[in-house]
Parts: structure tokens; C-alpha cells; sequence
């Protein structure tokens, strides 16, 4: 699993064994990041493109050029799908990802730095081009060590972070609903902050948390834990964005062996209505046991509140 960081500014300037080019169809050199690439690469690049590509390039692959003028040893082209034009099949825009890492591997190189592939002209709705860029990136096996996923302006560099911050632990979340739609209605969650600004959750059972109110807490018996500084590591698994929510409850069960099957009935009304909230504000749970805290409340990151969970 290859490390992310997010990076605003200019992809031609930015320092990698690798760059990758949104390149078009013909691959001859176009507009925007294909472009740009192109104009800072000198003419090198294209000769290249000609040489190594006489009939082009189909959507979804990926190949690969010198870099001329550019900071790095090579360019990877890949050619993203056309949304505005009516390719809309997500797993093309995956599968730029997937095979721009994997010429990378070919290549031998560690580091690659990323454009977010079709979300400019091609129209691709941004949201969901970052979510398939973060997610099929940390999901990927590849040698590379370090993909720098690059955004032209702060809104998008801002999308990025949050996209990234929030993918494994809401997948987690949505994890456990599973759990209990599944019937497992003794499982249970204490959601929290460090000062520092690092979530974490403790996952166990209903006979091994005391107080599940305002102030909950996990006690010695068999338990789950996950912090966002462990990125997409969860349960000694890879967590994404892009997990099916299934996996991650099987997870969460091969952890627990004690988890109770029965009917769930309130519990499961107030989790979907928390992960519901959580989801549409891309938000995350703390269970608040500070004097200051609202009574009878949990919390939510970024602000507002959710009733604390009934007992059953």
C-alpha cells in the first residue's frame, strides 16, 4: 500500500520518479494537464508518444514516455474516461489508477505523482473522482512507496484531505451497522478524540463496556481498537473507501467471538441514524465525557451532536 499525500500546486513542477499525464485518446499531446505536461516537458515527450504509441492509447491503460525537461524520469500517460461525453463505467477511471501503478512497478520507480484523472474537461463529478483516486490508490498492491496526488486549487486540495482523513474510519462505522444487521446486537462502539486530533474507536461487546452513555468505556475483556494515525489498517487488514462494507463486519466478527446474535431493535434505529448523520456531514462520533459536554449527547467533528445510545 503505497503512502498518499496531497500536494496543491503545479504537477510539472512537482518532484517524483514518476508524473502521470491525463493524456487523450490519440496521444498527441491535448489541453490541461496533458497539455501543460507536454509544454513543460519539450518536445521529447511527444516524439516519444509517436514512437511508442502509433495507434494510441485505449481508455483505462496506461503507458509511459521519457520525461524531457520535466523532475522526473518518466512520464505515465494514462487516458481517463470522457464523463461529459458519456463514458460513465467508474471502473475505467479505476483502472487508470491501477495501471498507471502498475507501469510504475514496471519501471521500478517509488515515487508517482498523480493529476485527478478526468475531473477537468472530461467532467468527471469531482467528488467522486476523488473518492476513485484515494480509494483504488490505497487499495492497490504496487511497490511504489509514495503517491503524491496533486490539486490545482485549495477547494480541491481541501476535498482530497478530507476524502482521505475520513475513508477507513467511516467505512468502519458502516462496518459495524452490518454487524448488527446481521443480528449481532451486543457488539458495541466507544468513538473518541485525542487532543492532538487523532480519532479512535474501540470496538467490543455490551458485557464489556461500562457506561454506555455520555461516558463510555471499554474494559479488559476481548476488544477492537483503530486510530486514524494507523491510515488504512484495520483488524490486520487493508480498510478503504472501496472495501465492500461485508468484509469489514467479517473483520469485526473474526475479532469477537463472544458477539451475541439476537433481534436488534432500538440499538440498530439509533446506529443507522448516527452513520446516516455521519455520512452526510462526513463527520465522526466522539463519546463525550467532559463537564462541558452537552448533556445527554454525543459528538460530532466539525460540530452538532446525536442523542446518546439506548441501552438495547
Amino acid at each position: 500500500m503505497p503512502r498518499i499525500e496531497i500536494v496543491r500546486g503545479d504537477i510539472t513542477r512537482v518532484r517524483a520518479d514518476a508524473i502521470v499525464n491525463a493524456a487523450n485518446r490519440r496521444m498527441r499531446g491535448g489541453g490541461g494537464v496533458d497539455g501543460a505536461i507536454h509544454s513543460a516537458g519539450g518536445p521529447s515527450i511527444l516524439e516519444d508518444c509517436i514512437r511508442r504509441f502509433p495507434n494510441g492509447l485505449d481508455v483505462g491503460d496506461a503507458g509511459f514516455t521519457t520525461a524531457g525537461a520535466l523532475p522526473a524520469q518518466h512520464v505515465i500517460h494514462t487516458v481517463g474516461p470522457n464523463f461529459t461525453a458519456g463514458q460513465r463505467n467508474r471502473a475505467l477511471l479505476e483502472s487508470c489508477y491501477r495501471r498507471s501503478l502498475a507501469v510504475a512497478d514496471e519501471l521500478r520507480v517509488r515515487t508517482v505523482a498523480f493529476p485527478l484523472i478526468s475531473a477537468g474537461v472530461y467532467g468527471w463529478p469531482k467528488a467522486d473522482a476523488v473518492a476513485a483516486a484515494i480509494d483504488t490508490i490505497s487499495s492497490a498492491i504496487t511497490r511504489v512507496d509514495q503517491v503524491q496526488l496533486v490539486a490545482f486549487d485549495d477547494d480541491l486540495a481541501a476535498m482530497m484531505n478530507d476524502h482521505l482523513r475520513l475513508a477507513t474510519p467511516l467505512r468502519i462505522l458502516q462496518g459495524i451497522r452490518e454487524v448488527h444487521r446481521r443480528g449481532y446486537s451486543a457488539v458495541r462502539f466507544v468513538p473518541y478524540l485525542y487532543a492532538i486530533g487523532t480519532w479512535r474507536i474501540e470496538i467490543s461487546t455490551s458485557d464489556n463496556v461500562e457506561d454506555q452513555g455520555a461516558a463510555p468505556s471499554v474494559g479488559t475483556g476481548p476488544a477492537l481498537r483503530y486510530s486514524s494515525a494507523s491510515g488504512c489498517e484495520f483488524a490486520g487488514a487493508i480498510v478503504t473507501g472501496a472495501t465492500p462494507v461485508g468484509a469489514v463486519a467479517d473483520l469485526i466478527l473474526a475479532e469477537l467471538p463472544r458477539a451475541v446474535r439476537a433481534p436488534s431493535t432500538g440499538y440498530l434505529r439509533w446506529l443507522d441514524d448516527l452513520i446516516d448523520a455521519c455520512l452526510d456531514r462526513r463527520a465522526l462520533p466522539i463519546a463525550f465525557d467532559d463537564e462541558d459536554g452537552p448533556d445527554g449527547s454525543w459528538m460530532l467533528t466539525g460540530g452538532g451532536t446525536i442523542p446518546i445510545p439506548p441501552a438495547a
